[in-house]
């Protein structure tokens, strides 16, 4: 399907593939889906294989990507023992090719086409758990510094590490010399990738929050103060995370609070590189034994959060329906103008079914910032409430069980 350079909105009754249309666009940006829990659940059920092609001009240039995945026969089953796959053959077979070349993996061709969303789900940056607002906040590092990614790649294997030394130690039931000089080791790596993903999130929550704040006040008419702070794990209360992380089981007497140093917000932006290596150094030690009793790293920036206010009190547990939608809609601009900024020309601008659920002054901020020059595609089951602008010279095109062919007219 050829998309026309501004506006495309993709009409279809519900489930009939108007969102995956946009998540193969936003999988090869991104290089992940925020439906699937594993790339298994790319393929289609009851289907062997999946692929997506995609042509595009970056730069005026010509270019194109393609990803593929075959998923193997389940060992024991007729398929596996005649092509002999079983013990040992991945489940997955994957193919990743950019302008015809192969690449080794997803990664040699993620953010060559870049993408910014805005989905009914973007409203869990407020209704779920502190990894759904570090991953946000990981994604658009992502594409604004290239290296963000290999940085959180050596911190996560680090803490995967360390967490198996923990478990050892937990089994050993000692801790000898040795072991802790091996553990100081972990210590150290841990706490310099750490820190500086700890103070590259802090240094976009800078570059947001002013304009999103600007948003903010449009949308309440200067009725509401918007604030956005990163929340160091030490500053939590005992709760039990989001993420696989056990952060306090039932019944459990260790006061991580007092074991810890507090550190607010604006002491870590305070804080240089240096010193909040230091001080991740100090808190892992205060928590040595305690990580070893639970077997993981219990603090670092893969247990903070981002916490949002409205004047003054927390968004999450206080703001109306509204203003959470208000305030998500504030973000995702900040968000689309930071990369829009970034970039040589604009991203892909991709809204899965949330013009409907936004009133005429949401629309409106939302098209005041979204330029014609924008490629945008916008998913919806009717038309019915959209201001008059954005149907103007827009592409219209049906999606009907998975198929999709462009309307003659705008659909009602």
């Amino acid at each position: 399907m050829e998309l026309g350079p501004g506006r495309n909105i993709l009409i279809g009754d519900n489930a009939q593939g108007k969102t995956n249309f946009l998540e193969s666009i936003e999988y090869v940006s991104h290089g992940s889906s925020w439906r699937a829990v594993q790339d298994l659940d790319l393929i289609k059920l009851g289907a062997r294989d999946m692929r997506i092609d995609i042509d595009y001009t970056l730069n005026n240039t010509p270019e194109s990507i393609m990803v593929a995945m075959r998923r193997n026969p389940p060992p024991g089953s007729p398929e596996s023992a005649s092509s002999a796959t079983g013990r040992g053959v991945k489940q997955l077979e994957k193919a990743f090719k950019l302008n015809g070349l192969r690449q080794t993996s997803l990664k040699s061709i993620t953010h060559r086409l870049v993408s910014v969303s805005f989905k009914s789900h973007d409203l869990n940056l407020l209704r779920s758990g502190p990894k759904f607002r570090r991953d946000w906040i990981d994604a658009i590092l992502n594409v604004l510094k290239p290296h963000y990614k290999t940085v959180m790649a050596s911190y996560q294997k680090i803490i995967l590490q360390r967490n198996r030394l923990l478990k050892q130690l937990f089994e050993k039931g000692r801790v000898s010399v040795s072991d802790n000089d091996q553990l100081r080791a972990w210590d150290e790596q841990a706490a310099k990738f750490g820190a500086q993903i700890i103070k590259e999130r802090i240094a976009l929550i800078n570059t947001l929050l002013p304009v999103a704040e600007g948003y903010q006040e449009i949308l309440s008419g200067n009725r509401e103060t918007l604030t956005c702070q990163y929340q160091f794990k030490s500053e939590e209360s005992k709760a039990r995370s989001d993420d696989g992380y056990d952060d306090a089981g039932e019944n459990d007497d260790f006061d991580f609070k007092a074991a810890t140093e507090k550190i607010g917000s604006h002491e870590l932006d305070r804080s240089s590189l240096a010193e909040v290596t230091s001080l991740l150094m100090r808190q892992l030690k205060a928590l040595r034994f305690e990580e070893i009793r639970r077997k993981q790293t219990l603090i670092g920036p893969h247990r903070d959060d981002l916490r949002f206010l409205l004047n003054g009190a927390d968004a999450i547990h206080f703001a109306s329906q509204g203003q959470q939608r208000s305030l998500v809609l504030s973000f995702k601009l900040a968000e689309l103008k930071a990369i829009t900024d970034f970039l040589d020309e604009p991203p892909i601008l991709l809204l899965d079914d949330v013009l409907a659920e936004l009133d005429l002054n949401r629309q409106s901020l939302l098209m005041s910032v979204v330029g014609r020059d924008m490629q945008t595609i916008i998913t919806t089951t009717h038309v019915t409430g959209f201001k008059p602008e954005w149907l103007e010279g827009a592409s219209f095109l049906e999606v009907n069980n998975g198929s999709v062919r462009r309307a003659d007219e705008i659909p009602t």
